[in-house]
């Protein structure tokens, strides 16, 4: 299911917009860092994917991870977690922005 949420957007340049792509991915990769532990990753591939097209921005976000041994933690839940966690964080960002 996709979420859409309409916060009207800053406006955005093509490199502010690859600029945010990659904090995304580097906060999502904190996020699941805190939640397991780093030595049990075998895989970890995050992707945040944003698109601009007719005012309205596409976020794509997708996570792939397997580890080396069990933790404990259902892995599909923990994903959900983080994706929902990003999209969050990238809302946050784009608001500060809207309100600068």
């Amino acid at each position: 299911m996709t979420n859409i949420i309409d916060i009207g957007l800053p406006d955005i340049s093509e490199e502010t917009i690859e600029e945010l792509a990659e904090e995304c991915e580097l906060q999502i990769t904190r996020y699941l860092l805190e939640r397991v532990p780093e030595k049990s990753i075998e895989d970890l591939f995050i992707s945040c994917t944003l698109s601009l097209l007719d005012g309205q921005l596409d976020v794509d976000i997708s996570i792939e991870i397997s580890q080396g041994f069990d933790t404990g933690q259902s892995l599909d839940d923990l994903i959900q977690e983080a994706i929902d966690w990003g999209a969050e964080w990238l809302e946050k960002q784009l608001m500060e922005m809207k309100s600068k």
